[in-house]
C-alpha cells in the first residue's frame, strides 16, 4: 500500500471539471427553431454512424445530437408541427439485456427518461406507423436529412420518400436548414469552445517547449495529447499532426515518425475536444527556436493573409468572401500557387462542422482562418490557424492567448525552453 501511495504522490494530477451536460430545455429550443421552419410538414430524422471497434464505440452524428442530446445508434425523431400533443417524438433502439451485459445498461422508458430529453412522445424502434399517422394531419413531408452525395440512401431521407408517396403529400425540400442553424452557436455552446480552446493552448504550449532537435514528431504529440487530457479534454477534435520538415509540407501528415533535427519547421496541428465541443489550432515552430530569413518571408507572409481575412470579417460577409481575401493576400505574397487549400471552416459539434459557406455568417458562428504555404522543394511549409467568434460587428479571436506573430512566438519558444 505504501509503494501505491509513493507511486501516485509522483503523479501530477490536476483536478479538472468535467463538461457540462446541456440541459433538456436547450434542445427543446432547438427543435422549435427547426419546427418553425418546416411550414406545417412533418419530418423525420434517424441517426448516423455504426458502432465500431472491440468496445462498439459509437460517435453520434452532429446534426442528431445536436437536436436531441441522444448518443446511442438507431436512434430517430419525428417532428409533426401539426400534432396537438405529438410535436416532437423521440425513438430508441429495442432493448438488449443480452447485449447490455457487453455495453452497459439502459434505461427503460419511463416519464423520467421522456422528461430527461424533453419530447412530447417517446418510444422503441423504426417510426413508421407514427409517421403514417402525423403525416395524415399535414399537406406536406418535409426532407431534412442533409445531403452528403448525390447517391443518396439514408434510411430517414427514404422514410421521407416514401411518406409522401403514400399519403399523395408534397415532398419539400429542405435539406440545408439544419446546417444553416447549427452555425449560429448559443452561449452554451461557446462556452465549451471556449473551454477546447483553453485545453488546446496548453498543448501547443507543451509543442512549443518539446519541438527541440533529437526528439521525435510522436514526441511531441505525446506530450501534446498529456498536456490536453490532464487539463480535462474529453477527446481528440481530430488525430494530431506533427509534420517537420517536408512532412510539414504534406496538409494532413499522421504518421508523425521523424526525429527532429536543427533549422528545421515543425507544423503543429492539434486540438481538444472538450464536452464533444471541438476545436481547431496549428502553429509552425522552428525547431532552432528562431526562423532563418527564408522561413521568416513565408510565415510573415501567412500572418499578414490571416490579418487581411480578420480584417474583412464585417456584418454580411460570407466565408466565399474571406476565401477571396485569402487568396488575393497571398497572390500579392506571391505565395498563391502554394495555397493549396480553403481558408477555413466552421467549427461546432464536429471540428469540420455544418455551415453554409455562400452565405453571410451569421452572429456566433465559429470559424477558422487558416491560410498556410507549403513548399516541398524547399523542405518546410508554413500553416497558423487560429478560431474566430462572429459578433453583431465582427469577430472575436478565441484562440488569442496563443502566440501567433513570429516575435511571439520566438519568445514564447524561449521562455519555455528555459
Amino acid at each position: 500500500m505504501l509503494l501505491i501511495l509513493v507511486a501516485a504522490a509522483a503523479i501530477t494530477h490536476p483536478t479538472p471539471q468535467p463538461p457540462p451536460e446541456l440541459p433538456a430545455s436547450v434542445y427543446q429550443a432547438r427543435r422549435e427553431r427547426v419546427l418553425s421552419e418546416l411550414g406545417g410538414c412533418v419530418a423525420v430524422l434517424a441517426a448516423q454512424g455504426e458502432p465500431s471497434g472491440v468496445t462498439e464505440d459509437f460517435r453520434q452524428d452532429g446534426d442528431f445530437l445536436w437536436l436531441t442530446g441522444v448518443t446511442e445508434p438507431d436512434a430517430w425523431l419525428l417532428l409533426a408541427p401539426k400534432s396537438k400533443y405529438g410535436k416532437t417524438a423521440l425513438y430508441l433502439r429495442p432493448r438488449d439485456p443480452e447485449r447490455e451485459r457487453w455495453t452497459g445498461p439502459r434505461a427503460p422508458l419511463s416519464p423520467a427518461l421522456r422528461e430527461r430529453y424533453g419530447v412530447d412522445v417517446m418510444g422503441r424502434g423504426r417510426p413508421d406507423r407514427a409517421a403514417l399517422a402525423a403525416a395524415q394531419q399535414a399537406d406536406c413531408v418535409a426532407l431534412i436529412a442533409p445531403a452528403g452525395a448525390l447517391k443518396d440512401d439514408r434510411p430517414d431521407a427514404e422514410v421521407a420518400r416514401q411518406l409522401a408517396t403514400a399519403l399523395g403529400l408534397r415532398l419539400v425540400y429542405k435539406r440545408d436548414l439544419l446546417a444553416r442553424l447549427r452555425s449560429a452557436h448559443g452561449p452554451e455552446e461557446i462556452a465549451l469552445m471556449e473551454r477546447a480552446v483553453d485545453i488546446t493552448r496548453t498543448g501547443h504550449e507543451a509543442a512549443a517547449r518539446s519541438t527541440a532537435a533529437g526528439l521525435s514528431e510522436r514526441d511531441v504529440q505525446t506530450q501534446i495529447e498529456y498536456a490536453f487530457f490532464s487539463q480535462g479534454a474529453t477527446g481528440l477534435s481530430y488525430s494530431s499532426i506533427v509534420g517537420s520538415g517536408p512532412n510539414g509540407a504534406v496538409l494532413h501528415w499522421d504518421q508523425n515518425s521523424r526525429l527532429l533535427a536543427g533549422g528545421v519547421l515543425v507544423v503543429v496541428d492539434a486540438a481538444a475536444e472538450y464536452g464533444r465541443y471541438a476545436s481547431d489550432i496549428t502553429r509552425t515552430y522552428p525547431v532552432s527556436g528562431r526562423f532563418t530569413p527564408e522561413q521568416a518571408k513565408v510565415y510573415r507572409a501567412v500572418y499578414q493573409a490571416q490579418e487581411d481575412i480578420f480584417a474583412a470579417i464585417k456584418p454580411g460577409v460570407s466565408m466565399a468572401d474571406l476565401q477571396k481575401v485569402a487568396e488575393t493576400s497571398l497572390k500579392g505574397a506571391g505565395y498563391l500557387e502554394a495555397f493549396i487549400h480553403g481558408f477555413g471552416h466552421f467549427v461546432g459539434l464536429d471540428v469540420h462542422d455544418a455551415g453554409r459557406y455562400d452565405l453571410p455568417l451569421p452572429v456566433g458562428a465559429v470559424i477558422t482562418v487558416e491560410p498556410g504555404v507549403y513548399l516541398p522543394e524547399r523542405g518546410f511549409g508554413v500553416r497558423i490557424e487560429d478560431e474566430v467568434l462572429i459578433t453583431e460587428t465582427g469577430y472575436r479571436l478565441l484562440s488569442e492567448r496563443i502566440p501567433r506573430k513570429l516575435e511571439a512566438v520566438e519568445a514564447w519558444i524561449a521562455s519555455l525552453r528555459k
